[in-house]
C-alpha cells in the first residue's frame, strides 16, 4: 500500500510537471495570442501541405510584436520551384492569420505585417528523413521579404556550399511562368 501511493504520487506529479508549461496562467495576453497563431498556423499548414512543424518563435521586445516564425521538416525531396511556391503560400497563410486577428493588432509594431516580419523555415529531407547535399537544396526560408535557399556541403555536412538569393517579386513573377 505504501509503495501504491507512492507511485501515485510520483505519477501525478509527472503529469502536472509535464502540463505545467503548456498552461499559460503566468503569459502575458500577446504571448498568448501569438502562440495561438503560431499554433493554429503551423498546424494548417502540416495538414495542407504534408509538411511537419519543428519549431516556431517570435521577436517581441517589451510585448511590441516584430516578426513571428515557423519552422517545417519536409519528408520529401523538394525542388527550388516547389520549394518557393510552398514559401510563398505558407507565408501568405501565416500573414492572412496574424492580419486578419483583430485582438493582435494593438501588439503588432506594425500594420497590416507583410513578408519583412515574417520568417518561413524549411528543412527538405529525403524520404527516410535524410538531410540532402549539394547540388539539391537543404534548406529554403523567407526572412524579411527574401527566398534563400542553401545546399550543404557533401563533403562537411555543417557548411553550407552555395546560397542563392530573390526577393518575394522575383519569386511570385517566377512562379507565374
Amino acid at each position: 500500500m505504501k509503495y501504491m501511493l507512492m507511485g501515485v504520487t510520483v505519477l501525478f506529479s509527472l503529469i502536472m510537471g509535464y502540463l505545467m508549461p503548456y498552461q499559460d496562467v503566468n503569459r502575458s495576453l500577446e504571448e498568448k495570442l501569438v502562440n495561438e497563431i503560431l499554433f493554429s498556423t503551423g498546424e494548417a499548414i502540416e495538414k495542407k501541405y504534408k509538411i511537419k512543424v519543428v519549431g516556431d518563435g517570435a521577436a517581441m521586445p517589451g510585448g511590441d510584436i516584430r516578426e513571428l516564425s515557423l519552422i517545417f521538416n519536409t519528408k520529401k525531396r523538394l525542388s527550388k520551384q516547389s520549394l518557393r511556391k510552398l514559401l510563398v503560400e505558407c507565408s501568405d497563410e501565416l500573414l492572412n492569420q496574424i492580419n486578419s486577428n483583430l485582438e493582435i493588432r494593438p501588439f503588432l509594431n506594425v500594420y497590416p505585417f507583410t513578408e519583412k516580419n515574417i520568417e518561413i523555415v524549411i528543412f527538405n529531407h529525403d524520404q527516410n528523413g535524410r538531410g540532402l547535399t549539394d547540388p539539391e537544396i537543404s534548406s529554403a526560408e523567407i526572412s524579411r521579404g527574401l527566398l534563400i535557399y542553401r545546399t550543404v556541403d557533401p563533403a562537411d555536412s555543417f557548411k553550407y556550399k552555395n546560397e542563392f538569393e530573390e526577393t518575394l517579386e522575383q519569386a511570385l513573377k517566377d512562379l507565374k511562368n
